[in-house]
């Protein structure tokens, strides 16, 4: 009953904002300054896309991972669980048929479950011997003699198989029909669209922004050569990373701080990165590569009615 006034409640206020949207539209066209409103909440909306979201990692070998995400004043990760609503507690109800009398004591219980067992096989014993008795009897069934089989003559023979007509020879395929020459005329089509998104790809990933990165570790083994070694393949492993990211993204580093341990067999480390994007550059991005691809689209569309106009005025032009 509570969930269903919930639901109520939920869908009223949807409802009243819904309506309090439209009354607010309808008092700014009515006083006439609808145009210079939905200006205002244009800028509004540039001004709110310009913020960037936020996503905070921190990866430690003892606290595991810690994953944060933030949007001006919103958490978009992790969420706020809800709380269950607490369980009623009360006596568990038994349930128990209205005909069946509880005996009072065990004995009387057990002889009451003995005598209901006993009533069942005699009403089952009963049931099979009525059963029995309409049962008619069966009479003896005859053998069935086998149909003889008529000796078929010995000039009859199976008709021979018809030989196999012989396939009529396809006509030799064209040249440039093949499937190598169908998709080089594919890649043909795409070929012009592929620079376009392949810088678009590069912008979105240079608009992605790796700050604050914090990485520390400690390696050590009782062995100092072992030590050395463990040291320099952990060092590689970080700055590699690291340069690769580079080229990809937008990096800024504030600490990376591998330390070598000659005393004990130990390994551990922790790193702490903020990645930062903004809506509005994502935006941007994108309106301009869809821009860029219906330009193209245009001009080859253009080039091949052209071509098009050309190839059918080549036979007149020769006749």
């Amino acid at each position: 009953m509570r969930g269903e006034v919930c639901d109520i409640k939920k869908k009223l206020k949807l409802l009243a904002i819904v309506l309090g949207i439209i009354g607010i539209f309808v008092l700014l066209i009515y006083f006439g300054i609808f145009w210079r409103t939905m200006l205002c909440l244009l800028i509004l909306i540039v001004v709110i896309l310009h913020f960037s979201v936020t996503v905070h990692l921190k990866v430690s070998r003892a606290e595991g991972i810690d994953i944060k995400a933030k949007w001006l004043f919103l958490t978009l990760y992790p969420r706020r669980q809800k709380k269950a609503p607490a369980a009623v507690t009360g006596p568990p109800e038994e349930n128990v048929p209205e005909d069946y009398d509880i005996p009072e004591d065990l004995d009387a219980l057990i002889e009451s479950l003995e005598k209901s067992d006993e009533e069942e096989e005699a009403s089952a014993s009963e049931e099979i011997k009525s059963e029995e008795a309409e049962r008619p009897e069966e009479a003896p069934t005859e053998e069935k003699s086998e149909p003889e089989t008529e000796d078929k003559p010995e000039d009859e023979k199976p008709e021979e198989d018809k030989p196999k007509e012989e396939k009529a020879e396809e006509p030799p395929k064209e040249k440039g029909k093949g499937k190598i020459a169908a998709l080089k005329e594919k890649f043909n089509k795409i070929r012009p669209y592929i620079p376009i998104g392949w810088k678009a790809v590069k912008k979105f990933c240079k608009a992605i922004r790796f700050e604050g990165i914090d990485i520390w570790g400690v390696v050590g083994r009782f062995d100092a050569h072992e030590a050395a070694i463990y040291y320099g393949i952990v060092q590689k492993i970080v700055f590699d990373l690291l340069a690769k990211l580079g080229l990809i993204f937008t990096l800024k580093i504030k600490r990376v701080d591998i330390n070598c341990c000659f005393v004990q067999n130990k390994i551990d480390g922790a790193a702490e990165v903020t990645v930062r994007v903004r809506p509005s550059t994502l935006i941007a991005i994108a309106f301009c590569t869809l821009v860029n691809f219906l330009i193209v689209f245009f001009r080859e569309r253009r080039k091949r009615k052209k071509a098009a106009k050309e190839a059918a005025a080549a036979p007149a032009a020769a006749a």
